[in-house]
Formats: structure tokens, C-alpha cells, sequence
């Protein structure tokens, strides 16, 4: 697929959805609004739980995983570590910050897991989105 084709573009269609879990209202609302101007299907949740329970919902595995590390409830680690081991490869996780910048001491198991200290670029997530798409298995 041409990386340099605008992102709405590359859509693969439906099964083209993002996860957002983040407990900042306004951090979901500007991520639903960058990601569906890429054509991106959103769907938010304010913690792991509800993230979970939207991964039984839904019959396709999302693009991608949006998850902020510090949530009330379940971290985002825990639930990194809960989409990985579902998705397996289908989905890539990326786990947003605004109070880490260094991530030396990463547990192993998520040291392939992307991370993007917050603020981040709009072009850093459309990077992302477009190794996500690239890397995603056929199905």
C-alpha cells in the first residue's frame, strides 16, 4: 500500500476502527475527532473496564488501541497486556502519557508496544496509523 496516499485513503473499510481509552474527556474527544478525519471508525471508553467490555461487543478486532497508562481502576498496562493477549496481532496498541517521558524501565513483555508522550504530533499518530495498517494481518 502507497504510504504517501492520504490516510482516508488506505482504509481497509469496515474493519478499520479505533479503541480510545482514555479517563480525560477531552483527550477522547480530540483523538474521535483526529481519527475519524482519517477515516477511521472511533469508539471511546473511559477506563479498562468499559474498554473490555466494548472488545466483547464488537466482531472485528480494532486497527488500533489507544490507551492512556494512568487510568483510575485498571492501568493501562494491565490493560495493554488484556488486548494483546485477545488481539494477538491483529490490533497495535499504543499507550499515550502525560506524566512519563521516560520509558527505560518498561516492563519487558510491552517493550514492542508503541508510546507517545502527550502532548504528541498529529503527525506521530498518522505514522502510527500507517505501520498499524501495513503490519495488520490479512484476513
Amino acid at each position: 500500500m502507497d504510504s504517501s496516499a492520504p490516510l482516508a485513503a488506505q482504509s481497509k473499510g469496515p474493519a478499520d476502527w479505533v479503541l480510545v481509552v482514555d479517563d480525560d474527556q477531552q483527550m477522547r474527544d480530540m483523538l474521535n475527532e483526529q481519527l475519524a478525519a482519517f477515516g477511521l471508525g472511533v469508539v471511546t471508553a473511559d477506563g479498562g473496564e468499559a474498554a473490555l467490555q466494548i472488545t466483547q461487543t464488537k466482531s472485528s478486532a480494532p486497527l488500533l488501541a489507544i490507551v492512556d497508562v494512568m487510568m483510575p481502576g485498571m492501568d493501562g498496562l494491565t490493560l495493554a497486556r488484556k488486548i494483546i493477549a485477545r488481539y494477538k496481532l491483529q490490533t497495535k496498541v499504543v499507550i499515550i502519557s502525560g506524566h512519563l517521558a521516560d520509558v527505560s524501565w518498561w516492563p519487558v513483555d510491552l517493550r514492542d508496544v508503541a508510546f507517545l508522550p502527550k502532548p504528541f504530533r498529529l503527525a506521530e499518530l498518522q505514522q502510527i496509523i500507517g505501520e498499524a495498517r501495513a503490519t495488520r494481518p490479512q484476513s
